[in-house]
């Protein structure tokens, strides 16, 4: 496993409000860092070891990890305005750091405190995984796993991954289980290759009769090793809910930033017609439109952050987060990828000609948005869950996962 140097935890103050700021202002430090691995990722197909190290350095990948096991928690609104900094950058960047530390998340309680102590003794161990189920072969002591797990975003970056399988649970109904695996006894195949969100490295590896005791299978529904940790708190989906919308809402406010540079020196058709004298700045219609795609963003990430605040405050007053709410989060998610591609797309189209460029940023960003809409967490299958939860149709029971 990778030894790493962690900010020590007295570094992050404990109030809320300061560790948010301290948390953006560790993300605005590592910014040019960032900024310089997105073209590698773009062509490595994955991220960059710097933007990675820069991450881990800055306490990010730490933000769902508990502070006594060399983490940096944060409250869900803070995660995230985090994921939506880091995404304004690039969104393959927020993309891969939210696995990652969610992984991280996921280690810290899933294991047993013996456990976790030693896991987590030499720093945070980076977790990446898939939902889609292999084989395990029950033996004596724990499993044996076999088979391909796709759809892996930072896997070239994690210690451990989670290869899911499927068991006959109580009453006869199936029940996923997940196996950790150190990622030296994987096999990473070379299978990401994309239209967009290049740099997440969401490629397949391969697991051939792995033994993995019983204490590093969990059921990643079932009753956790320890109840403090943000996972534990929200459980699984409002979990990732809350980091996500951060990611596509970051990615379009750099759309945004984009044609607002560009427009002062715009003047669309002035090949063709060179009387053309008004730029784009200088031009009502798209004055009107940049303020509707703004007021767009603004709306969706007032809604994703309601949302999350009304999750903080569940689980500060000992509550779980109920259908209601994580109905709200997952709508609020569908609605923050929805806005972004209808921001993100309106800004490539006014770009004009230098929109085309191959490693121009807003041709990046609408590859990217595409992609990640065909994502379960912030696709469409939001709102037809959202339209069953408003007829009545859901229950905590059969409420589909995305």
């Amino acid at each position: 496993m990778k030894t790493v140097t962690l900010p020590i935890t007295s570094e992050w103050p404990s109030g809320r409000e300061e560790r948010r700021s301290f948390a953006l202002a560790q993300v605005d430090a590592i910014r040019g860092r960032l900024e310089a691995g997105v073209q590698e990722a773009q062509t490595a197909g994955r991220l960059s070891d710097d933007s990675v190290a820069a991450l881990r350095e800055a306490g990010i990948l730490g933000i769902m990890t508990p502070d006594d096991l060399g983490g940096n928690e944060v409250d869900p609104v803070t995660a995230f305005e985090i994921i939506e900094a880091v995404g304004r950058i690039d969104p393959s960047t927020a993309w891969t750091a939210t696995i990652l530390l969610e992984g991280a998340g996921q280690l810290a309680t899933q294991l047993t405190a013996e456990q976790a102590d030693s896991v987590f003794s030499t720093g945070l161990p980076l977790k990446a995984g898939s939902l889609r189920p292999g084989h395990a072969e029950k033996v004596d002591g724990g499993y044996r796993v076999s088979g391909q797990w796709d759809f892996v975003s930072g896997v070239h970056h994690a210690d451990f991954v989670s290869a899911s399988f499927l068991v006959d649970g109580q009453d006869g109904k199936t029940e996923r289980r997940m196996a950790l695996i150190p990622v030296t006894q994987v096999q990473v195949l070379d299978t990401w290759h994309v239209l967009g969100m290049k740099g997440t490295g969401s490629t397949t590896f391969k697991v051939d009769s792995v033994f993995v005791p019983e204490e590093m299978v969990f059921n990643p529904m079932g009753a956790p090793k320890r109840t403090d940790t943000p996972l534990a708190k929200l459980t699984m989906v409002p979990y990732v809910l809350q980091m996500h919308p951060g990611m596509v809402l970051g990615a379009a406010r750099r759309a945004l930033d984009e044609i607002t540079r560009m427009a002062p020196n715009k003047r669309r058709g002035s090949r063709i017609n060179t009387a053309a004298s008004k730029s784009l700045a200088e031009s009502s219609w798209f004055q009107r439109e940049l303020g509707q795609l703004d007021a767009r963003v603004r709306a969706a990430r007032a809604l994703a952050i309601d949302a999350n605040e009304r999750a903080y405050a569940r689980i500060e007053s000992g509550n779980a987060v109920d259908l209601e709410l994580q109905d709200y989060m997952q709508t609020a998610a569908a609605h923050a990828a929805e806005t972004a591609h209808h921001v993100i797309t309106r800004a490539f189209r006014h770009a004009g000609a230098e929109a085309i460029e191959e490693s121009g940023v807003l041709p990046r960003l609408l590859r990217d948005i595409n992609t990640v809409l065909a994502h379960g967490v912030l696709g469409e299958i939001g709102f037809e869950l959202h339209g069953e939860f408003i007829l009545g149709l859901q229950t905590a029971e059969n409420r589909r996962m995305v």
